[in-house]
């Protein structure tokens, strides 16, 4: 790629930076441990575990929420086959999480190079991308995938455009793998915002051929026809692992309508009151000038920040650096009639609009309503992600005409009233900003009233931090640019001089996020207690309720399995029973197979007997085994009546079972036997069973129609949803072996239609790289 050739210099710098930001975790191990790495890392455990026994893909992932589907459920894939050398060559998150960072620092060069920008420029637009503090939010939020899927923006970006230029094979199989490198990160919310970002910029191109009188089928219909056909180029070479992906949403809470909604909103994603918690208030964007003005974050450490803004919470910041936003101001307002820096001016105001989400719906709601798949996100201020791209080119095209333009008068005028209006406004903050501003919100109410005192003295001190860290800013850019014009610093020290400015005001945010611990203090959290120890000493099969922690994954780490969990997505049916309040229901509980309930506070129904000498723990008395005889079956003719039955206080799970759609013949019947688990892992369970008469067999595991088959002596056999979450099938009368068996044939297939899409993919692109150097051969 000529971007990267004759660039030493800028790569070198693209390269160390991030290393220099992430020095601690890179070179000494470090990790966060803060509340979603914490809770991804009992998961890593369990893969990492049934790796080294097992052969196969671990379809089902049992330890939370009573099971779920791990490959389609974000819980464990490995279609990305180039997590393969990652995970040989890189030895801690540290390192892999720099490997993103200067694929993206990277990608943002050549991205701004190929859209005309000087080389300086275009090094510090790419460091300004990458190391924006919202990165270091996410770090320390364990939020990886989200990191991993922004590095390929620019990518995505540059390969779209480049198709416009130049529309040919080698540059559709350039878009169709670097969208298939994105795809693999597993973070489908940023693709998508990735693409509406090109489709924005074709919309604008095309329309502005058509007002200047220009057919636009061959520069413009013709790559856009190309670019679909590297999007379904890559849709193929990823088809491992979206088809089980896909599948699994039409189930999720994010696919399914819930029973429990009256309003339909759900039919097609999430309610917009949850979709749209996390709006960005518009008083929040002087927090893109201010970083601290709103609090920066939310932490038990008031003094790391405590957030008051208008969201229920905040990990991180958009903030990305007050000097990238003054080069911009200058990049916009003297090059208005420059076509890409209009196109991404108003990209980068659609995205403010849009991140208002439900402060301002008239941008957010018609792409709630009417974008395929754009209901199923949440967090409408998720997109100012985007502003990481959009801004650092604006600021790139500012510094270039800054360079080009400084000598004018004119131009300076226009620079010291731009640095004048900052410093006179970010003054008159620091003198009446106490008295304006209140520093409290409605979260409030969950702090301590002798607390109050302090967040609002954490609340103000922080305030004034981030107008002195403004104010400094600005008066060294202005004592810069006195220096060049006085011939006091020459172009290359005040380039130098800048490029410091930069990384301080971007590294001073950075730090706020960034509480790295050593890694054996992640391990250190998980030691077993009496009551884990207890649990383990349990041989048989039971899944626990953790009153206290219904909301985390920690249980799991021992493999111990438990009906909560910490997962943004799950199981519709299983949603709506947790949210119509199942779980206070007895017979729910010994249903799903609850032997222990972990409860600090004390438990005096005789249905459950306190553990001798351990406070917290409880045994069901009557919990119901891991698969049984039931005596009756009553159908159910809709999921809503299956729900609302088995919350009937009468429902008894142990004789009855409500079965979903069920005609079948034991409607009238009694059935009863004896039931025995042979084996049980994570893509199959054995059972046997001996019944005189027959009857409908239920298993405590969760129904998940797209997975699952069942073989009753060797036939397939239908498999029911019963109880409105579990799974049943009907056994004959005599002694019988049934198998549940996660039906991986389609996996397979399609995994090696994947692999053979991936290889032709890069061997064309070899193809033509060799046949476009002979060519230029050939020319000479």
């Amino acid at each position: 790629m000529r971007y990267l050739i004759n660039n030493k210099n800028e790569l070198f710098l693209l390269i160390i930076v991030p290393m220099i930001f992430l020095y601690r975790m890179i070179f000494f191990g470090e990790i966060v441990t803060t509340n979603d790495e914490l809770e991804r890392h009992p998961i890593n455990e369990w893969i990492e575990n049934y790796i080294e026994t097992n052969d196969d893909i671990p379809q089902w992932y049992p330890n939370l929420f009573s099971g779920m589907p791990s490959y389609g459920g974000y819980i464990y894939m490995n279609g990305d086959p180039t997590k393969y050398i990652r995970e040989e060559i890189l030895f801690n998150p540290g390192q892999r999480i720099w490997l993103y960072l200067v694929i993206w620092g990277i990608g943002m060069y050549v991205l701004l190079r190929f859209l005309g920008i000087s080389k300086y420029s275009s090094m510090i637009g790419g460091l300004v991308s990458c190391l924006t503090p919202y990165t270091f939010g996410l770090i320390n939020a364990g939020h990886l995938n989200k990191i991993f899927a922004m590095a390929y923006i620019p990518w995505v970006i540059y390969s779209s455009i480049n198709l416009i230029r130049t529309a040919n094979i080698k540059s559709i199989l350039i878009l169709s793998i670097f969208t298939a490198l994105q795809l693999w990160t597993n973070h489908p919310q940023v693709a998508y915002y990735t693409w509406m970002v090109i489709g924005f910029y074709y919309l604008w191109l095309i329309i502005s051929l058509i007002r200047r009188g220009i057919k636009p089928a061959q520069k413009i219909l013709k790559p856009l026809l190309y670019c679909f056909l590297g999007i379904i180029i890559a849709l193929f070479m990823v088809s491992d692992p979206y088809i089980d992906i896909y599948k699994f949403q039409s189930e999720s809470n994010r696919g399914s309508a819930s029973v429990l909604d009256n309003s339909g909103q759900t039919s097609k994603g999430t309610k917009w009151n949850y979709a749209t918690q996390w709006s960005f208030h518009p008083l929040e964007l002087i927090s893109l000038i201010y970083p601290y003005h709103y609090g920066l974050q939310n932490h038990s450490d008031l003094k790391r920040g405590s957030y008051w803004g208008f969201m229920p919470f905040t990990q991180s910041t958009h903030y990305l650096g007050i000097l990238i936003l003054i080069f911009s101001v200058f990049g916009y307002f003297q090059q208005r009639l420059n076509q890409n820096v209009v196109i991404f001016s108003v990209i980068t105001i659609l995205i403010l609009f849009t991140g208002f989400g439900s402060h301002f719906p008239i941008i957010y709601k018609p792409f709630f309503d009417y974008f395929p798949f754009f209901s199923k996100f949440r967090v409408p201020s998720m997109i100012y992600l985007l502003l990481a791209i959009t801004v650092p080119f604006l600021g790139a095209k500012g510094m270039d005409l800054f360079f080009e333009k400084i000598k004018e008068k004119d131009f300076q005028k226009k620079t010291l009233t731009v640095m004048g209006l900052l410093i006179f406004f970010t003054i008159l903050l620091l003198i009446i900003g106490k008295a304006t501003f209140s520093f409290s919100a409605a979260g409030d109410a969950r702090y301590h009233h002798s607390q109050i005192s302090k967040l609002f003295l954490s609340r103000t001190e922080l305030f004034e931090k981030g107008l002195l860290l403004t104010l400094f800013i600005g008066i060294s850019l202005i004592a810069m640019i006195w220096g060049l014009l006085n011939n006091k610093l020459s172009n290359f020290s005040y380039k130098i001089l800048l490029f410091c400015l930069f990384i301080f005001d971007i590294k001073i945010i950075a730090n706020e996020f960034m509480d790295t611990k050593p890694a054996k203090n992640l391990d250190r959290l998980f030691k077993k207690d009496e009551i884990v120890k207890y649990l383990l000493n349990d041989s048989e099969y039971f899944r626990i309720f953790p009153v206290n922690h219904m909301g985390s994954n920690r249980y799991s780490y021992w493999n111990i399995e438990s009906i909560g969990g910490y997962r943004p997505i799950k199981l519709r049916t299983y949603q709506d029973l947790m949210d119509a309040g199942g779980f206070n229901k007895p017979q729910i509980l010994d249903m799903l197979n609850v032997k222990y309930i972990i409860s600090n506070k004390e438990i005096k129904s005789t249905r459950f007997s306190k553990i001798d000498d351990l406070n917290n723990l409880y045994q069901n008395n009557n919990s119901l085994p891991k698969a049984w005889i039931v005596e009756n079956v009553i159908n159910a003719d809709s999921q809503r009546e299956s729900l609302m039955k088995i919350l009937l206080s009468d429902f008894n799970p142990k004789n009855t079972a409500i079965i979903n759609g069920y005609s079948g013949r034991f409607i009238n019947s009694k059935g009863s036997g004896t039931v025995n688990i042979i084996s049980r892992e994570q893509n199959k369970i054995e059972i046997r069973t001996s019944s005189k008469t027959g009857g409908l067999l239920v298993l405590s595991e969760i129904f998940y129609n797209n997975g699952w088959e069942a073989l009753v002596n060797g036939q397939d056999s239908q498999i029911y949803q019963a109880n409105h979450i579990l799974r049943a099938v009907e056994i004959p009368a005599g002694d019988s072996n049934i198998s549940f068996i996660y039906d991986t044939s389609d996996w397979k297939n399609i995994r090696t239609m994947s692999r053979v899409s991936i290889l032709t993919v890069l061997l064309l692109f070899g193809y033509f790289s060799w046949k476009e150097d002979q060519d230029k051969i050939i020319d000479k």
